[in-house]
């Protein structure tokens, strides 16, 4: 029987529409770095700069306080209000700069007591950035352990990982794209992606396991569109609700969290494409070259026989009828015989 939706036998599609998702932010990426931008929008927590800690004679909003600076032109920053107490991080400033800041910031405001005042260096900024990275790759490791030893094979999580792959490229890549400023947010970013990914994915490879046990004879192709129609409304139901609570932070959460609520967005929107389109295809797909390799035929259909006698072979109507063995050996000893009578 035809399934509804053949997602499987046109994974062709997806593949395509995921390097056309890809390639943009692959350009980005490269032309931001030869324009001496930076292949991305790297924040102050990653580059260094100025924090500042401020308490104001009067109440002031963080869009006030944001104006100011960004008229000021510091450049990206971190604002941050609780009442009277401000917290400003800003790109590195030199010392006439930083007098100006301060004269602009209490002619706006009034009396402005500093409580803290640091300067961040780039190595600081640079070892935070490495050890992002770091952390995200030990997360990518221990969830490819964790995915083959649950599923007894590796293929699960390679083919996990490589759509995981996929998610944080286009991630990525439309954060270089739209110059999205990169903080500490983004790698809370990255990680949540990472596990709203897996899970997602998860789900998928447990209906298949499950199907793998029910249906013997079924064809892997078919046993996995199967197991993804099966999970498919979940998947969609889960990752609207998770986007529709995003939407929410990001439109009335205010400024400081829109950027860590765009990402997740993109994020979430992605992984339940790439659980759709490209998890389950790349098992396929390694499922038949695995087969090509050890030479099997994947159309055939394998059953146990019981143990006891060999039984001898059916004869198919085509070799009955090229071997000569229905009637003609009786009816030629009948012929035999009555040429003898006469």
């Amino acid at each position: 029987m035809k399934p509804l939706w053949d997602v499987i036998g046109k994974r062709w599609l997806g593949y395509v529409f995921s390097v056309l998702l890809i390639i943009p932010g692959v350009v980005a990426l490269v032309t931001n770095s030869m324009a001496d931008r930076g292949a991305l929008n790297w924040g102050v927590d990653f580059t260094g700069g100025n924090y500042f800690h401020f308490k104001l004679e009067r109440v002031a909003s963080i869009g006030q306080i944001r104006e100011m600076v960004d008229r000021f032109a510091t450049g990206q920053s971190i604002i941050q209000a609780a009442e009277q107490d401000v917290f400003i991080r800003t790109r590195p400033l030199t010392a006439q700069e930083k007098a100006a800041f301060m004269s602009a910031l209490r002619q706006e405001f009034g009396g402005v007591t500093v409580l803290r005042e640091d300067e961040v260096g780039p190595t600081i900024g640079r070892e935070l950035r490495n050890t992002a990275i770091i952390g995200l790759i030990i997360g990518l490791l221990l969830q490819l352990i964790y995915v083959s030893v649950r599923f007894k094979s590796v293929r699960y999580a390679v083919t996990m990982d490589l759509a995981l792959l996929h998610d944080l490229l286009i991630v990525v890549g439309v954060f270089a794209i739209t110059r999205t400023e990169v903080n500490s947010s983004f790698v809370a970013v990255l990680l949540t992606v990472v596990g709203y990914s897996i899970n997602d994915k998860i789900v998928l490879f447990d209906r298949i396991r499950e199907n793998l046990a029910m249906r013997t004879r079924e064809v892997f192709e078919r046993l996995v569109n199967r197991s993804l129609l099966e999970s498919l409304v979940r998947s969609i139901n889960t990752s609207v609700t998770v986007i529709l609570a995003i939407a929410a932070v990001y439109f009335f959460g205010g400024v400081t969290v829109r950027d860590l609520a765009f990402g997740l967005t993109v994020g979430v929107a992605i992984s339940a494409y790439s659980s759709v389109f490209n998890a389950g295809a790349l098992l396929v797909d390694w499922d038949l070259w695995s087969d090509r390799r050890s030479g099997r035929n994947r159309t055939a259909e394998v059953s146990v026989l019981p143990t006891g006698p060999a039984m001898p072979s059916p004869v198919g109507p085509s070799e009955a009828r090229s071997s000569g063995t229905s009637r003609s050996p009786a009816g030629s000893g009948r012929r035999r015989r009555r040429s003898r009578r006469r």
